[in-house]
Protein backbone atom coordinates (compact mmCIF):
# COMPACT_ATOMS: atom_id res chain seq x y z
CA UNK A 1 0.00 0.00 0.00
CA UNK A 2 1.28 3.57 -0.83
CA UNK A 3 2.06 5.84 1.88
CA UNK A 4 0.36 9.32 2.70
CA UNK A 5 3.56 11.07 0.70
CA UNK A 6 3.12 9.15 -2.15
CA UNK A 7 -0.73 9.30 -2.57
CA UNK A 8 -0.07 13.01 -2.16
CA UNK A 9 2.98 13.61 -4.62
CA UNK A 10 0.47 11.37 -6.73
CA UNK A 11 -2.38 13.52 -6.68
CA UNK A 12 -0.51 16.95 -6.62
CA UNK A 13 0.98 15.52 -10.10
CA UNK A 14 -3.01 14.92 -10.99
CA UNK A 15 -4.48 17.97 -10.17
CA UNK A 16 -1.66 19.96 -11.67
CA UNK A 17 -2.38 18.65 -15.40
CA UNK A 18 -6.22 18.27 -14.77
CA UNK A 19 -9.31 19.93 -16.06
CA UNK A 20 -12.25 19.80 -14.80
CA UNK A 21 -14.55 20.62 -17.96
CA UNK A 22 -12.63 18.30 -19.46
CA UNK A 23 -11.94 15.20 -17.45
CA UNK A 24 -10.73 12.73 -20.97
CA UNK A 25 -8.06 15.04 -21.39
CA UNK A 26 -6.13 14.32 -18.22
CA UNK A 27 -3.05 13.14 -19.05
CA UNK A 28 -3.22 10.36 -15.97
CA UNK A 29 -6.15 8.25 -16.83
CA UNK A 30 -9.32 9.04 -14.43
CA UNK A 31 -12.70 7.83 -14.36
CA UNK A 32 -15.47 9.34 -12.49
CA UNK A 33 -18.02 7.11 -10.05
CA UNK A 34 -20.16 9.65 -9.15
CA UNK A 35 -21.20 13.13 -8.27
CA UNK A 36 -22.27 14.61 -5.14
CA UNK A 37 -24.14 17.94 -5.22
CA UNK A 38 -20.29 19.69 -4.68
CA UNK A 39 -18.14 17.04 -5.22
CA UNK A 40 -17.29 14.19 -7.97
CA UNK A 41 -16.06 10.66 -7.27
CA UNK A 42 -13.20 9.53 -9.28
CA UNK A 43 -11.03 6.40 -9.41
CA UNK A 44 -7.54 5.86 -11.15
CA UNK A 45 -7.51 2.07 -12.94
CA UNK A 46 -4.70 2.14 -14.35
CA UNK A 47 -2.49 3.28 -11.10
CA UNK A 48 -1.98 1.69 -8.25
CA UNK A 49 -4.72 3.13 -6.31
CA UNK A 50 -7.11 1.19 -8.87
CA UNK A 51 -8.56 -0.14 -5.40
CA UNK A 52 -9.59 3.27 -3.74
CA UNK A 53 -12.06 5.93 -4.64
CA UNK A 54 -11.54 9.16 -4.56
CA UNK A 55 -13.77 12.62 -3.64
CA UNK A 56 -12.38 15.94 -5.04
CA UNK A 57 -13.07 19.14 -3.46
CA UNK A 58 -11.62 22.05 -4.47
CA UNK A 59 -13.16 24.47 -2.06
CA UNK A 60 -10.12 25.64 -0.19
CA UNK A 61 -8.15 28.77 0.11
CA UNK A 62 -5.66 28.55 2.62
CA UNK A 63 -3.76 25.36 3.34
CA UNK A 64 -5.06 25.81 7.02
CA UNK A 65 -8.45 25.92 5.91
CA UNK A 66 -8.11 22.37 3.99
CA UNK A 67 -6.06 20.52 6.78
CA UNK A 68 -8.71 21.42 9.41
CA UNK A 69 -11.33 20.20 7.07
CA UNK A 70 -9.68 17.18 6.51
CA UNK A 71 -8.89 16.33 9.74
CA UNK A 72 -12.46 17.05 11.27
CA UNK A 73 -13.64 14.75 8.23
CA UNK A 74 -11.58 11.98 9.83
CA UNK A 75 -12.45 12.93 13.35
CA UNK A 76 -16.44 12.59 11.54
CA UNK A 77 -15.38 8.98 11.08
CA UNK A 78 -13.90 7.64 13.81
CA UNK A 79 -17.10 9.35 15.42
CA UNK A 80 -19.56 7.45 13.42
CA UNK A 81 -17.63 4.44 14.62
CA UNK A 82 -17.68 5.16 18.28
CA UNK A 83 -21.66 4.64 18.21
CA UNK A 84 -22.11 2.01 15.67
CA UNK A 85 -21.86 3.43 12.54
CA UNK A 86 -19.11 1.40 10.47
CA UNK A 87 -17.40 3.90 7.58
CA UNK A 88 -15.15 2.28 4.98
CA UNK A 89 -11.10 2.38 5.75
CA UNK A 90 -10.70 6.28 4.48
CA UNK A 91 -8.24 8.57 4.23
CA UNK A 92 -7.77 12.42 3.62
CA UNK A 93 -5.16 14.25 1.46
CA UNK A 94 -4.93 17.96 0.51
CA UNK A 95 -2.80 19.20 -2.52
CA UNK A 96 -1.88 22.63 -4.04
CA UNK A 97 -4.92 24.04 -6.40
CA UNK A 98 -4.89 26.40 -9.42
CA UNK A 99 -4.38 30.13 -8.76
CA UNK A 100 -3.75 29.21 -5.17
CA UNK A 101 -6.58 27.25 -4.32
CA UNK A 102 -6.66 24.20 -2.56
CA UNK A 103 -8.12 20.69 -2.93
CA UNK A 104 -9.17 17.95 -0.85
CA UNK A 105 -9.24 14.80 -2.07
CA UNK A 106 -11.04 12.04 0.15
CA UNK A 107 -10.18 8.42 -0.18
CA UNK A 108 -11.70 5.04 0.54
CA UNK A 109 -12.05 1.93 0.28
CA UNK A 110 -13.96 1.01 -3.38
CA UNK A 111 -16.55 -1.10 -3.09
CA UNK A 112 -19.07 -2.77 -5.87
CA UNK A 113 -21.40 -0.77 -7.10
CA UNK A 114 -23.94 -3.77 -6.33
CA UNK A 115 -23.14 -3.31 -2.43
CA UNK A 116 -24.93 0.15 -2.61
CA UNK A 117 -28.53 0.89 -1.21
CA UNK A 118 -29.74 2.23 -4.19
CA UNK A 119 -28.62 -0.86 -6.29
CA UNK A 120 -29.49 -3.05 -3.81
CA UNK A 121 -33.47 -1.68 -3.88
CA UNK A 122 -33.29 -1.32 -7.60
CA UNK A 123 -32.21 -5.09 -7.90
CA UNK A 124 -33.46 -7.20 -5.15
CA UNK A 125 -36.46 -8.32 -3.82
CA UNK A 126 -38.97 -6.05 -1.93
CA UNK A 127 -38.96 -8.04 1.49
CA UNK A 128 -34.95 -7.43 1.10
CA UNK A 129 -35.65 -3.42 0.81
CA UNK A 130 -37.38 -3.57 3.54
CA UNK A 131 -34.63 -5.39 5.79
CA UNK A 132 -32.10 -2.99 4.28
CA UNK A 133 -34.11 -0.15 5.68
CA UNK A 134 -34.54 -1.57 9.41
CA UNK A 135 -30.66 -2.01 9.13
CA UNK A 136 -30.20 1.90 8.22
CA UNK A 137 -32.90 2.77 11.05
CA UNK A 138 -31.11 0.71 13.34
CA UNK A 139 -28.13 2.96 12.62
CA UNK A 140 -29.84 5.94 12.93
CA UNK A 141 -31.55 5.33 16.38
CA UNK A 142 -28.01 4.54 17.65
CA UNK A 143 -26.96 8.01 16.59
CA UNK A 144 -29.71 9.92 17.79
CA UNK A 145 -29.72 8.09 20.97
CA UNK A 146 -26.61 9.12 21.06
CA UNK A 147 -27.16 12.43 20.49
CA UNK A 148 -29.46 12.57 23.50
CA UNK A 149 -27.11 11.03 25.92
CA UNK A 150 -24.53 13.46 25.34
CA UNK A 151 -26.06 17.13 23.98
CA UNK A 152 -22.31 18.25 24.34
CA UNK A 153 -21.43 16.59 21.29
CA UNK A 154 -24.43 16.44 18.33
CA UNK A 155 -23.61 14.22 14.84
CA UNK A 156 -25.58 14.63 11.99
CA UNK A 157 -26.10 12.29 9.37
CA UNK A 158 -27.45 12.01 5.84
CA UNK A 159 -28.68 9.04 5.72
CA UNK A 160 -30.40 8.66 1.90
CA UNK A 161 -30.32 5.41 1.02
CA UNK A 162 -27.71 5.72 -1.54
CA UNK A 163 -25.11 6.38 1.18
CA UNK A 164 -25.29 3.13 2.68
CA UNK A 165 -23.72 -0.01 1.41
CA UNK A 166 -23.66 -3.63 2.40
CA UNK A 167 -20.01 -5.10 3.53
CA UNK A 168 -18.40 -7.79 1.79
CA UNK A 169 -21.69 -7.90 -0.59
CA UNK A 170 -22.30 -11.04 -1.90
CA UNK A 171 -24.21 -11.25 -4.96
CA UNK A 172 -25.45 -15.06 -4.32
CA UNK A 173 -26.82 -14.45 -0.82
CA UNK A 174 -29.69 -12.40 0.42
CA UNK A 175 -30.20 -9.15 2.68
CA UNK A 176 -30.78 -10.31 5.47
CA UNK A 177 -30.98 -8.99 9.63
CA UNK A 178 -27.26 -10.48 9.69
CA UNK A 179 -26.03 -8.23 6.87
CA UNK A 180 -23.44 -5.43 7.65
CA UNK A 181 -23.89 -1.72 6.83
CA UNK A 182 -21.64 0.72 5.90
CA UNK A 183 -22.01 4.64 5.88
CA UNK A 184 -20.05 5.69 2.57
CA UNK A 185 -20.34 9.69 2.51
CA UNK A 186 -19.04 11.35 5.31
CA UNK A 187 -17.58 14.19 3.24
CA UNK A 188 -19.37 16.71 5.27
CA UNK A 189 -18.88 16.78 8.69
CA UNK A 190 -21.67 17.29 10.89
CA UNK A 191 -20.38 17.62 14.16
CA UNK A 192 -21.91 20.43 16.99
CA UNK A 193 -19.71 20.49 19.76
CA UNK A 194 -21.49 22.61 22.56
CA UNK A 195 -24.23 23.69 19.72
CA UNK A 196 -21.09 24.97 17.73
CA UNK A 197 -20.88 23.71 13.99
CA UNK A 198 -17.42 22.44 13.60
CA UNK A 199 -17.49 22.57 10.07
CA UNK A 200 -17.42 26.14 8.75
CA UNK A 201 -20.15 25.17 5.95
CA UNK A 202 -19.69 28.44 4.00
CA UNK A 203 -16.88 26.47 2.25
CA UNK A 204 -19.66 25.06 0.51
CA UNK A 205 -21.36 27.49 -1.12
CA UNK A 206 -17.67 27.58 -2.49
CA UNK A 207 -19.11 25.46 -5.87
CA UNK A 208 -21.78 28.20 -6.54
CA UNK A 209 -21.37 31.11 -8.74
CA UNK A 210 -20.50 34.43 -6.95
CA UNK A 211 -23.97 36.23 -7.72
CA UNK A 212 -26.06 33.27 -5.69
CA UNK A 213 -23.72 33.31 -2.48
CA UNK A 214 -25.29 35.86 -0.56
CA UNK A 215 -29.02 34.80 -1.65
CA UNK A 216 -27.72 31.06 -0.76
CA UNK A 217 -26.38 32.40 3.15
CA UNK A 218 -28.97 34.16 3.72
CA UNK A 219 -32.34 31.52 2.65
CA UNK A 220 -30.92 27.85 2.18
CA UNK A 221 -27.39 27.27 3.97
CA UNK A 222 -28.76 27.31 7.88
CA UNK A 223 -31.68 25.20 7.03
CA UNK A 224 -30.08 22.77 4.97
CA UNK A 225 -27.49 21.81 7.78
CA UNK A 226 -30.41 21.72 10.02
CA UNK A 227 -32.18 19.28 8.61
CA UNK A 228 -29.34 16.59 8.83
CA UNK A 229 -29.69 16.65 12.71
CA UNK A 230 -33.06 15.91 12.82
CA UNK A 231 -34.10 12.48 12.92
CA UNK A 232 -37.45 13.23 11.44
CA UNK A 233 -36.35 15.54 8.82
CA UNK A 234 -33.72 12.88 7.77
CA UNK A 235 -36.00 9.87 7.76
CA UNK A 236 -38.40 12.07 5.29
CA UNK A 237 -35.62 12.92 3.34
CA UNK A 238 -34.34 8.95 3.15
CA UNK A 239 -37.49 8.01 2.02
CA UNK A 240 -38.17 10.69 -0.56
CA UNK A 241 -35.42 10.00 -2.24
CA UNK A 242 -36.96 6.48 -3.54
CA UNK A 243 -38.18 9.20 -6.11
CA UNK A 244 -35.23 9.71 -7.52
CA UNK A 245 -34.22 6.28 -7.63
CA UNK A 246 -37.19 5.40 -9.25
CA UNK A 247 -38.52 3.20 -6.84
CA UNK A 248 -41.30 5.26 -5.32
CA UNK A 249 -43.75 2.12 -5.60
CA UNK A 250 -41.69 1.38 -2.06
CA UNK A 251 -43.04 4.57 -0.50
CA UNK A 252 -46.08 3.17 0.84
CA UNK A 253 -44.09 0.10 2.52
CA UNK A 254 -41.23 2.17 3.78
CA UNK A 255 -43.73 5.01 5.67
CA UNK A 256 -45.56 2.02 7.36
CA UNK A 257 -42.10 0.45 8.76
CA UNK A 258 -40.31 3.62 9.48
CA UNK A 259 -43.52 5.19 11.29
CA UNK A 260 -44.22 1.89 13.13
CA UNK A 261 -40.66 1.25 14.35
CA UNK A 262 -39.78 4.71 15.25
CA UNK A 263 -42.34 6.33 17.70
CA UNK A 264 -40.07 6.94 20.33
CA UNK A 265 -37.90 9.23 17.84
CA UNK A 266 -40.78 10.79 15.79
CA UNK A 267 -42.38 11.66 19.02
CA UNK A 268 -45.84 10.36 17.51
CA UNK A 269 -45.93 13.01 14.72
CA UNK A 270 -46.41 10.12 11.69
CA UNK A 271 -44.95 10.58 8.53
CA UNK A 272 -47.41 11.11 5.78
CA UNK A 273 -46.91 10.37 1.85
CA UNK A 274 -48.51 13.96 0.89
CA UNK A 275 -46.11 15.22 2.86
CA UNK A 276 -43.00 13.15 1.34
CA UNK A 277 -43.91 13.86 -2.30
CA UNK A 278 -43.98 17.73 -1.38
CA UNK A 279 -40.47 17.45 0.70
CA UNK A 280 -38.99 15.54 -2.56
CA UNK A 281 -40.80 18.18 -5.00
CA UNK A 282 -39.58 21.09 -3.25
CA UNK A 283 -35.87 19.49 -2.64
CA UNK A 284 -36.16 18.37 -6.44
CA UNK A 285 -36.58 22.17 -7.32
CA UNK A 286 -33.95 23.45 -5.50
CA UNK A 287 -31.10 21.28 -6.60
CA UNK A 288 -31.51 21.29 -10.08
CA UNK A 289 -31.99 25.13 -9.93
CA UNK A 290 -28.86 24.99 -8.26
CA UNK A 291 -27.44 22.77 -11.28
CA UNK A 292 -28.92 25.22 -13.70
CA UNK A 293 -27.00 27.94 -12.54
CA UNK A 294 -23.43 26.28 -12.14
CA UNK A 295 -23.88 25.32 -15.66
CA UNK A 296 -24.32 28.66 -16.52
CA UNK A 297 -21.77 29.88 -14.39
CA UNK A 298 -19.01 26.97 -16.54
CA UNK A 299 -20.41 28.41 -19.68
CA UNK A 300 -19.16 32.01 -18.99
CA UNK A 301 -16.18 31.45 -17.07
CA UNK A 302 -15.38 28.92 -20.15
CA UNK A 303 -16.64 29.83 -22.79
CA UNK A 304 -17.04 33.58 -22.70
CA UNK A 305 -14.43 34.36 -20.05
CA UNK A 306 -11.63 31.90 -21.07
CA UNK A 307 -11.12 30.87 -17.13
CA UNK A 308 -10.83 28.02 -16.00
CA UNK A 309 -13.49 26.31 -13.89
CA UNK A 310 -12.96 24.17 -10.86
CA UNK A 311 -15.86 21.74 -10.82
CA UNK A 312 -17.07 18.27 -12.85
CA UNK A 313 -20.59 18.35 -12.72
CA UNK A 314 -23.10 15.88 -14.01
CA UNK A 315 -25.14 15.22 -17.04
CA UNK A 316 -29.14 15.31 -16.96
CA UNK A 317 -30.20 13.49 -13.76
CA UNK A 318 -32.82 11.47 -14.03
CA UNK A 319 -35.21 12.30 -10.61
Amino acid sequence: MATKEETTKFLQEFERSFNPVNIQMSPIPVSVLGHGEISTVVTFEESDFSNEAFKRLPLFSTAEEVEDYCNLYLEYNQLLKDVGIETPVSHAYWVKGHKGRFVAYLSQERLPREAIGNKIIQQHSREESLILLRLVLDKMRKLWQQNRDNNELILGLDSQISNWAIKNYDSRQDISEESSLLFIDTSTPFIRKNGVEQMNALLFLQSAPPVMRPVLRKFFLQDIMDRYYDFRLVLIDLIANLYKEQCADLIPDWLEVANRENQEFLSGNTITEKEVEKYYKEDKFIWQLFLGVRRANRFMNTKILGNRYEFTLPGEIER
